[in-house]
């Protein structure tokens, strides 16, 4: 059976450590790299606190900056340059997850001269308004960029039928459709596998569907089984990862081949 192409994301704070976090992730098997360019617009400080028993404890917490600090068109060509495979470029809103402190006006220009860039995948928001999606889409597609039309519940999973009905109406509106859901179990991950395996014969479907939380990492070690087109997966290595629903690049391709899915990825 075909592999899906493995997306790793990419999230440092600064230019330099998203081009080496890029060339770790190629080296490690990526075939396409996420630039979550909202990252950039937040950096990350040393807490120190006292506990109850006056020991200093130390944390991080990630600070806004000023959204005049990145000068977007230049920041882009130099990741490009960077950056050896094919990127997706995001700019993840905090209502999804994401951490772009400006408007959501300033957002949507940062896509815009992303897709004017020329990038090769460019991630919409199936929540963007539906009038700037729209310009956002057809600019994309007079610029040959790609477009994975994505969504995000922070709460909850859906059961299959619901995602499957939800899929049916996304897919108009990118060339690839991700949903990531909460999976708080792995009966949330069930239903996952659930709707991929029922959406598995769409030859015509090009799908990346996963979960974050316990059990939301069971339809991206599966993915080759349910013909999903694209897989994202991360450098991180920590221990807790599937807690996560999360799977590093490296022990996604061995377990891949310990299970017996083989075949070539297709760009």
């Amino acid at each position: 059976m075909p592999l899906p192409l493995i997306c790793v994301t990419i999230n440092g704070h600064s230019l330099a450590d998203m081009v080496a976090q890029a060339e770790k992730a190629t080296g490690e098997g990526a075939d396409i790299i996420e630039v979550r360019f909202d990252e950039l617009y937040v950096e990350r400080v040393e807490v120190k606190a006292e506990n109850t028993e006056g020991e200093v404890e130390i944390s991080h917490e990630l600070v806004p900056r000023g959204i005049d600090v990145i000068d977007v068109p230049e920041a882009i060509e130099r990741l490009k340059a960077g950056i050896e495979k094919p990127v997706l470029f995001t700019c993840r809103p905090r209502r999804q997850g994401g951490n772009f402190p400006g408007t959501e006006e300033e957002r949507i220009e940062v896509i815009r001269q992303a897709v004017a860039s020329g990038v090769s995948w460019v991630d919409l928001e199936l929540d963007i308004e539906e009038q700037e999606r729209a310009a956002l889409f057809e600019q994309a597609a007079e610029a040959g960029t790609k477009v994975v039309a994505s969504h995000h519940d922070m709460e909850s999973t859906p059961k299959s039928a619901d995602i499957q009905s939800f899929v049916a109406e996304s897919r108009q509106y990118g060339d690839t459709v991700k949903l990531c859901y909460r999976s708080n179990g792995h009966g949330d991950g069930l239903s996952l596998c659930e709707a991929a395996w029922e959406l598995r014969d769409d030859a015509d479907l090009s799908l990346a569907l996963m979960g974050q939380g316990v059990g939301g990492d069971m339809p991206r070690i599966h993915a080759p089984m349910f013909s999903q087109s694209l897989v994202y997966a991360t450098l991180e290595t920590d221990f807790n990862l599937p807690d996560r629903g999360m799977i590093n690049v490296r022990d996604l391709r061995i377990a891949w081949e310990m299970l017996g899915y083989s075949g070539d990825s297709e760009e």
